[in-house]
């Protein structure tokens, strides 16, 4: 780096005095926190409404993320082409409309599982597509050696929801069933207002000619095809976010339906667990500075494994929130680490086509793991589901440490924290 690009870093304001990264950031936490309420409830609902069918609990989850396998694809073209402002704003307001008939269904008594499935499947659509847009539109509004600490600083905005949006959820829903559909359409739209107040353009960089929806895509999957290290990490992290669906379900069927333990416990275990993501979030900086991508993503699926074989012996919430606090401490140092790698070796023309093909390629699968963990759940509970999981997620690790280009793969050194 020469003296002029040292100055001209240094005259850069921080993160925490850039306006438009505020009104960013501020806005989606809060969504991230609406969803966060939402998205613990609807199993709970899945569940009061089938009159406590595991597999209904299996049927919501696989409607929150089967949009991700379906959405992701135009969503990446979508971003690339449009105004990433107007495509937020407009998210934000359909949230708003599907949150609000969610609560108003509710709150009528008229809500059935075929309406609040694809409630959930409408939700999340609007959700993948406004994610896709700031991810781009963060780009745009910080500098790139600030970029690392904009995207750890997002992944704790993330985290923070998680720890007070999933006991907030289940507070407002013991309370009043409706009331965390309203809190989080609220949420929304301040996201919508705060939009309007950001002065960078966060139009389209490219001046080319539009062209057919596979031929845009195309150019992505050219490049992603021609990345070793991100190609082949694609597929392992697919297979663990799948395997994670048990553990996330199973928190629901152990805590709520075996243990017969009322429906806030499982707040109870959320807020332990946000912790752990919180905590991770923060210090994913430090050891990305410290330690290469290939240990983190491999340290860390060895160890997610290990704590899921935990988790089926555990015996109470309280040991089950901290199992999975230390999961997420984990989860968050790599997801940090591997949103890094991806978004600074992608171009910025493809920034939405690489996000979501590498989203739905991970959608995928957790759409299959959400499917068969409910099915896992019912037949054989959570204990032996537990242990199942574990075991594959120890060979997951394996083969991800017997891929070369895995072992090899390396944050950019520009993009390091510290360099």
């Amino acid at each position: 780096m020469t003296a002029v690009d040292e100055t001209t870093v240094a005259a850069r304001p921080p993160l925490r005095r850039n306006r438009d990264f505020l009104l960013l950031w501020t806005g989606n936490w809060l969504q991230f926190f609406g969803s966060r309420m939402s998205s613990v409830c609807y199993p709970l609902l899945a569940l009061q409404i089938s009159g406590g069918s595991a597999e209904a609990v299996g049927l919501a989850s696989a409607a929150a993320v089967l949009p991700q396998a379906v959405v992701q694809l135009p969503a990446g073209v979508l971003v690339d082409r449009w105004d990433r402002r107007a495509v937020m704003r407009w998210c934000a307001v359909g949230r708003i409309l599907v949150l609000g008939t969610v609560g108003t269904t509710l709150a009528l008594g008229v809500l059935g599982m075929g309406l609040l499935l694809g409630l959930i499947a409408a939700e999340v659509s609007l959700a993948i597509v406004g994610s896709l847009a700031e991810r781009v539109a963060v780009r745009t509004v910080v500098p790139g050696e600030q970029l690392p600490a904009a995207l750890s600083q997002n992944e704790a905005r993330g985290r923070i929801a998680g720890l007070l949006g999933g006991p907030a959820g289940t507070v407002l829903f013991t309370w009043t069933r409706w009331s965390p559909f309203l809190a989080a359409a609220l949420g929304a739209l301040v996201a919508a207002v705060n939009l309007r107040f950001i002065r960078a353009d966060l139009t389209n960089e490219s001046r080319e000619p539009r062209r057919a929806l596979h031929r845009d895509l195309l150019d992505a999957l050219r490049w992603l095809r021609g990345q070793r290290a991100l190609r082949a990490m694609l597929p392992v992290v697919t297979v663990a976010t799948a395997l994670l669906q048990v553990v996330m379900q199973g928190l629901v069927v152990i805590l709520v339906k075996e243990q017969g333990l009322p429906e806030a416990t499982l707040g109870l275990v959320l807020g332990i667990s946000g912790v752990g993501g919180l905590l991770g979030a923060l210090t994913g900086r430090w050891f990305m500075a410290r330690l290469p991508l290939s240990v983190l993503l491999i340290g860390g699926l060895t160890l997610w494994a290990a704590l899921m074989n935990a988790m089926a012996f555990a015996t109470g919430p309280l040991q089950l929130g901290v199992l999975f606090a230390l999961m997420n401490i984990i989860g968050a140092v790599f997801g940090v680490a591997t949103a890094v790698y991806q978004v600074t070796v992608t171009p910025p023309e493809l920034q939405g086509r690489v996000a979501a093909l590498s989203g739905l390629i991970v959608a995928l699968g957790t759409t299959a793991g959400a499917f068969c963990a409910g099915h896992l759940l019912e037949a054989y509970r959570g204990l032996l589901s537990l242990l199942v999981a574990a075991s594959l997620m120890v060979v997951t690790a394996a083969v991800a440490a017997l891929i070369p280009s895995v072992r090899k793969a390396r944050i950019p050194e520009a993009a390091r924290p510290g360099s």
